[in-house]
């Protein structure tokens, strides 16, 4: 399968780029948390026109746009956790790369992802944007729904998330037109948005939002850590197990069955034995 391959060579090129230099790596991980910041900015403002009328197509409305950031990542050259959870598990059941490889890439691309979270929500902080938000804004519900949901639903909600992040990189793999691929991931990407799943990178970025602004006491530290440790095993299985490892596994060569003879020469075959 072609695009397994291509998860293979994308796996050995950010194991030779963070080789090669921490650094540069580090910052191509932190703009993956910047684009993301971007696109859910985008998504607050535009959903709170909605979110003040009460509307039911709020979130539906916000995750249209929520795509945009995927498409950042993938064409600005940014590092993002939850996809390198898919690449490097097919690199490492092939072969070509090593756990250790694997567990110093999720390392350095989480914290590279967190860094960048928390620089964009310093900037959006310092641009006024959000000053003086009501304690009941949508950007606030959001981080609050996330904080106050059971550590279960947490895990399962970062299964789902992933398993679509992972498919809305994947399935444009196969396509040939730059067009087609950006639509493919902005669709699907919206899936997971308006289906409620649990991304642990944007949240990041929404907690940190939260937190860089004035905000409610109900929204605090311990409840963001609630949320982002199930929510990160979660997305790692979605992306290892439920992609990476399940289509490894559909793409190996199965083995077939000895040939029966048939006819009066197997018969005599297998008599002269």
């Amino acid at each position: 399968m072609d695009a397994l391959q291509t998860c293979k060579e994308l796996a050995l090129k950010k194991r030779s780029i963070l080789q090669k230099s921490l650094l540069q790596y580090m910052i191509r991980a932190a703009l993956a948390g910047v684009y993301i910041g971007f696109a859910l900015v985008l998504c607050v403002r535009v959903g709170q026109y909605f979110y003040e009328t009460h509307s039911p197509a709020t979130y539906l409305v916000s995750g249209i746009f929520f795509g945009i950031a995927l498409v950042l990542i993938m064409y600005g050259g940014a590092e993002l956790f939850t996809g390198n959870t898919m690449y490097f598990t097919v690199s490492t059941l092939q072969k070509e790369t090593t756990i250790g490889d694997t567990l110093r890439n999720w390392a350095a691309c989480y914290s590279g992802n967190l860094l960048g979270a928390i620089f964009f929500a310093f900037l959006i902080a310092q641009s006024g944007i959000f000053h003086d938000l009501p304690m009941d804004h949508l950007l606030f519900a959001i981080a609050l729904k996330k904080m106050h949901a059971t550590t279960l639903q947490l895990f399962v909600k970062g299964i789902l998330c992933n398993w679509l992040v992972c498919l809305a990189i994947f399935i444009p793999m196969q396509m040939k037109e730059d067009i087609a691929k950006m639509f493919a991931m902005i669709l699907i990407v919206f899936v997971f948005f308006a289906s409620g799943y649990e991304h642990s990178i944007a949240n990041f970025v929404i907690f940190s939002l939260a937190l860089a602004v004035q905000h409610p006491d109900t929204i605090h530290v311990a409840g963001i850590v609630h949320n982002i440790i199930p929510v990160t095993l979660g997305n790692i299985v979605g992306g290892s197990l439920f992609m990476g490892a399940l289509y490894t596994y559909l793409s190996s060569s199965v083995k077939q069955p000895a040939p029966i003879w048939k006819g009066a020469f197997g018969i005599r075959k297998i008599m002269n034995k």
